[in-house]
């Protein structure tokens, strides 16, 4: 529904980091050299993907930023830290967008009595992700969304499916699932028994033969196939 990658995450790493040092210098608190805080922070990145590699298991941003500051001798209070997370989440926020067909698509869902879930692999905190939903006119039509920051686990991983089950009240075998991800999203689903949707979104890679699903273009055409 929400595209993340309109700037490549190479890009948007520096970037995400210099905000976050200058948020540190409005806060009066030492502010490391850049380039070793930089280097700290891709160290720490890269311990993370590699634990996502081997079990499937999140990270949460907060930790990260916590793990990167311990070094470097900054203490930083609660209201502090939130300050801190905010910064350097702002130019991923700056360059997020909406589908045209998301909100149309949710709204006519929830009008023909559908229940309506998110799950989404992330890092990031969750009201960040509720501020981005609701400017964009998402929330109102979800009836539950579960964000793997908030777990232990992100997809493929059975746990979050079942997670979002659960929190729609739905049997596995009830549910459809739809994502853009082969192995994430299609895989995924289908092991915990649900219905799995590819929707083909421009810039993607796609492997032919690697999953075998309803495929879709839009989430306009969703509705037309659920009926």
């Amino acid at each position: 529904m929400l595209e993340f990658e309109n700037v490549p995450w190479p890009v948007l790493y520096p970037t995400c980091v210099d905000s976050a040092l200058a948020c540190l210098v409005r806060m009066h608190k030492p502010a490391p050299p850049s380039a070793a805080f930089f280097d700290r922070f891709m160290l720490l990145l890269e311990r993370r993907r590699e634990r996502i590699r081997e079990e499937l298991r999140e990270y949460r941003i907060g930790a990260l930023i916590r793990d990167l500051l311990r070094p470097f001798a900054i203490k930083l209070r609660t209201q502090e830290m939130a300050r801190l997370l905010a910064a350097y989440y702002a130019p991923i926020r700056r360059q997020v967008s909406v589908y045209p067909d998301a909100e149309p698509t949710l709204a006519s869902l929830k009008q023909a009595g559908y229940r309506v879930g998110l799950l989404s692999n992330t890092c990031f905190r969750v009201r960040d992700h509720r501020e981005e939903l609701a400017h964009f006119g998402l929330w109102p039509h979800l009836d539950a969304a579960a964000f793997t920051s908030t777990g232990i686990f992100r997809k493929p991983h059975p746990e979050p499916f079942r997670r979002i089950a659960r929190g729609l009240g739905v049997p596995l075998r009830r549910c459809v699932f739809v994502g853009d991800r082969q192995i994430e999203d299609v895989q995924g689903s289908q092991q915990v028994g649900m219905t799995a949707v590819l929707i083909r979104r421009p810039g993607r890679s796609y492997q032919a033969g690697l999953t075998d699903s309803l495929e879709i273009d839009s989430l306009g055409d969703l509705r037309s196939w659920l009926e």
